[in-house]
């Protein structure tokens, strides 16, 4: 990989400024996406800046963004209030990774398509073509069922489909100023040239996630399925919170990870179990509208099938 100079940042402000100023610089927690990408040549930083030297301070209701997965995977609160959150996390991976991968890491990682990570090939995310993953005859099994207008990337993370269900806030950091998103509002649909998947503008971090307990929150559940269990990525997953009042659904938020470029929300699949009962029919019904939209490449249709599968088993588990 390219030489890079190391810096240390001893606060959020601190890196945001060094962030903004900085003409290749990039953040680095864990480092666990990162380093594959250093590897790969995708990024050639001048700068690499560490962040956990900073002494994370949380808020009541706030996760530091520098929490490790382990340590989401572990914590009481979580566990008892945000169930969909602590499985996605206790999930992600293995021991190892979750013992070094954060918060903020999981929800800004980069997509694992390997058109992205291989300069040899065009990729409409790092400017040098049209997706390579939508030509025909390409290898496109782990790519996108709902893919955007010109890239079939995948979104990887295991948290952010669990947050968007959850209705969780992004506490971000910026020298011009802080704001709070709504996780839903982090992500955007790729851009010719911009590797990054978030609306976070040059020097932004997250500094940390708002909860907000209820019985919505505290009804959810994370699913996912992957090729090997030890290890990979999810092929699909699905975020699923529910307010279910007397077996009927009252409100429900489902979130689908690992089918489409961003984390996308399932609102067909919502609106079929809305106001009705809990019953086979009404989780059939959800089942087969989450399919609704989707425009499968040559080799990924497998992707439906276990797509619907993941909302009929978060349904059931959440039923009782």
């Amino acid at each position: 990989m390219k030489s890079f100079a190391y810096l240390i940042a001893e606060s959020f402000g601190a890196a945001a400024r060094a962030l903004s100023k900085g003409d290749n610089t990039v953040a680095k927690a864990g480092g666990t996406d990162l380093l594959d990408r250093l590897k790969e040549r995708v990024v050639e930083p001048d700068e690499v800046l560490h962040l956990l030297r900073i002494e994370a301070e949380e808020s009541k209701g706030e996760i530091s963004a520098l929490a490790t997965l382990a340590e989401i995977a572990e914590d009481e609160w979580v566990r008892k209030d945000f169930p969909a959150m602590q499985r996605a996390a206790a999930e992600a991976a293995t021991p190892q990774i979750r013992n070094v991968g954060t918060l903020g890491g999981n929800l800004c990682q980069h997509t694992r398509c390997w058109f992205f990570r291989d300069p040899a090939f065009p990729c409409f995310k790092r400017g040098t073509g049209s997706c390579s993953a939508m030509e025909e005859g390409a290898q496109n099994r782990y790519h996108a069922v709902f893919p955007g207008e010109s890239c079939a990337s995948a979104h990887p993370s295991n948290l952010a489909p669990a947050l968007i269900a959850l209705g969780a806030k992004v506490e971000c950091v910026h020298p011009d100023g802080d704001r709070t998103l709504d996780a839903e509002l982090l992500y955007q649909q790729p851009l010719n040239g911009v590797h990054d998947d978030t609306v976070l503008r040059k020097g932004e971090l997250i500094r940390a996630v708002k909860l907000e307990a209820s019985d919505l929150t505290r009804r959810s559940t994370y699913v996912e399925l992957r090729e090997r269990q030890s290890f990979d990525f999810a092929l699909a997953s699905v975020a699923v919170a529910l307010d279910l009042r007397d077996g009927v659904v009252k409100q429900a938020r489902i979130v689908c990870g690992a089918v489409a470029p961003v984390p996308l929300r399932a609102t067909t699949a919502e609106q079929a179990i809305t106001g009705k009962r809990l019953d086979e029919a009404a989780i059939a019904a959800a089942a087969a509208a989450v399919a609704e939209g989707a425009a499968p490449l040559e080799q990924n249709k497998y992707k439906l099938v276990i797509l619907k599968d993941l909302v009929r088993q978060a349904l059931e588990e959440l039923k009782s």
